[in-house]
């Protein structure tokens, strides 16, 4: 019996039975009255037949998925066999000697515009001529030597020959701070303020006659030349005179020699960025006297006259090109050992030693100075404590390298325990022979107090 309507009365002993699958010609989803005793028979079969159904897909999705990757996995067995078949690819390796290199390099045909601010330090087209016969004709058989004037003109005259002139927009403010903090260089300080204030007025670079800083050792005349470049924001170069290559330094050795080196006046100029570093004269008076009665110091005459500096040649390149825009500073203990010749070419300046407020004062700032040398960082710097009143004052009576030192010891002392401030014994110096006792200053301990202070003779 069948009923598309579920009927308002069940027969006796019948029950209901919702068919959801059937024979092709019943219809889907009808109501069966069957008798009672099959009813729960008839659902029991129906669950089996859904849980096999959900079964069946399972395994077919299963199935399906297994194939899916066994296929990748055939794809990639196959990729890295094809790999693996294929001979190891070489790096590419440049078959051009160091030589043919060089002769590959070029330099722009036309003069490339002078930025702002900037001096041309060698003659263009003087450098494009030599360029071209060094690829074309070298004089020289070395070809070393060859290659790298190739490379030194290429780099030199990428942009051009323009250099820029060091002079920052906040000069009087940063060399009025550096006088502050090294007061015994006032003077000195005043001649750069002239001459930088004479260049805003008119408009050229700035003209600094050659300076020669006398006095005792350890009165901080290395330690001033260093702020000065970094005051200015130029390059530094320091040239010992306590040897008899002080010549070759500068302007290179002579070019038939078999280890010719350009000079540090090229690598500053020609290579380098600035037209006017500074360049550090370092105990001049002991360049008198060389071997075979040569005087390193008389090679500096010609560098210390602005008229014979624009056309200073450099012997290993042999190339002239134009040093007289460089910001000379000699030093020296006893200018009796200077010449007059090299002497009068100098702006003298006797250096005395600080008192107790320059000397806190040079402390201070020899201290800020190693701090950012060695914590770059400003995030990390500036957790760092300022060291007291005393621990400055213990600094004031020592020379200037030796405050380096001590200071130096003292952050890495702090660093290794994890601190940002510094305990007294950080900035102990270790005692060495020949260590005495300078007198007791007074002044530095607050109300009277006398500090027993323990300097290093160097």
């Amino acid at each position: 019996m069948v009923s598309k309507k579920k009927p308002n009365r069940i027969p006796p002993g019948y029950g209901v039975h919702r068919n959801a699958i059937g024979p092709e010609d019943l219809p889907r989803d009808v109501h069966l009255f069957v008798p009672a005793t099959l009813v729960e028979q008839l659902e029991l079969e129906a669950l089996e037949r859904e849980r096999l159904a959900c079964e069946e897909a399972i395994r077919a999705r299963t199935a399906a998925d297994a194939a899916y990757k066994a296929r990748r996995l055939a794809e990639e067995e196959r990729i890295k066999a094809e790999n693996a078949a294929k001979p190891p690819a070489t790096p590419a390796r440049s078959t051009l000697t160091p030589f043919q290199a060089a002769q590959a390099l070029t330099v722009p045909e036309e003069l490339p515009p002078a930025p702002p601010g900037t001096v041309a330090v060698f003659e263009w087209e003087a450098a494009r001529e030599r360029f071209h016969s060094l690829k074309n004709a070298p004089a020289s058989g070395d070809k070393d030597v060859v290659a790298r004037d190739l490379r030194h003109f290429a780099k030199a005259m990428a942009d051009g020959p323009w250099r820029a002139v060091a002079r920052p927009i906040a000069w009087r403010e940063h060399l009025e701070q550096l006088a502050l903090d090294m007061p015994n260089f006032a003077p000195v300080v005043d001649a750069v303020r002239r001459a930088f204030a004479l260049a805003d007025l008119t408009g050229r670079p700035p003209v600094l006659p050659p300076l020669l800083l006398l006095g005792a050792p350890g009165v901080g005349k290395t330690h001033f030349t260093h702020r000065l470049a970094q005051t200015l924001q130029t390059t530094i170069h320091r040239q010992a005179f306590d040897n008899p290559q002080s010549n070759s330094g500068l302007r290179g050795s002579e070019r038939h020699w078999g280890n010719t080196a350009v000079g540090a006046l090229w690598e500053l100029i020609v290579l380098g960025t600035k037209a006017n570093p500074v360049v550090l004269l370092d105990e001049i008076d002991k360049g008198e006297q060389g071997g075979n009665n040569y005087r390193p110091v008389d090679a500096l005459l010609t560098l210390l006259e602005p008229v014979t500096a624009s056309k200073v040649k450099d012997m290993s390149v042999d190339f002239e090109f134009d040093a007289s825009h460089v910001i000379y500073v000699a030093t020296a203990n006893d200018a009796r050992r200077i010449s007059a010749p090299v002497r009068s070419r100098f702006l003298e300046f006797f250096i005395e030693e600080p008192d107790i407020d320059g000397r806190l004062a040079l402390a201070h700032s020899i201290f800020q100075a190693t701090l950012e040398h060695l914590v770059p960082v400003e995030s990390v710097r500036v957790e760092f404590a300022r060291p007291t009143d005393l621990q400055i004052c213990r600094l004031a009576w020592l020379t200037p390298r030796q405050i380096r030192m001590a200071c130096e010891r003292a952050l890495g002392a702090a660093a290794y325990e994890g601190r940002r401030h510094f305990e007294d014994s950080d900035f102990d110096v270790p005692a060495v022979a020949g260590a005495a006792t300078s007198p007791k200053p007074k002044g530095c301990g607050g109300d009277g107090d006398e500090i027993s202070v323990f300097v290093v003779r160097s």
